[in-house]
């Protein structure tokens, strides 16, 4: 009988330092064909955390022996925010009765020369015909 972990994303830039608000967090594994089985889809707070995500992982009796079945669900999660480069994790462990808390350091796009978020348009010349 399937059990369930649970699983917190923590978002962060600065090496841990400052929290990361409003970054999309997506939990998701395989499912049939070329789709994917989508669980949570949440924002981070201003902490940088989400809500505790349930998950399924399987009952820990089972892997009590060698040779049997792994005492982890694996998950795939996605991080994105409009100011800060895709993060990606894939084979993430969710234990059974455990709550599993998975850090994510976010790295930050870069910014145009003179500290302008708003880069200057690009005028393409008309072509001599």
């Amino acid at each position: 009988m399937p059990q369930t972990g649970s699983l917190v994303v923590r978002a962060f830039t600065s090496q841990a330092q400052l929290p990361v608000s409003g970054a999309t967090v997506i939990i998701s594994s395989p499912g049939e064909g070329d789709r994917r089985k989508v669980y949570s889809i949440q924002t981070t707070d201003e902490s940088g955390g989400t809500k505790p995500i349930q998950l399924e992982a399987p009952d820990h009796a089972l892997s009590m022996s060698p040779g049997q079945a792994a005492p982890f669900s694996d998950y795939s999660l996605v991080v994105e925010h409009p100011d800060y480069y895709l993060a990606t994790f894939e084979q993430l462990q969710v234990f059974p009765g455990v709550e599993t808390v998975q850090n994510v350091p976010l790295v930050p796009l870069p910014q145009p020369a003179g500290g302008d978020i708003n880069a200057a348009p690009v005028i393409v010349t008309p072509q001599p015909l």
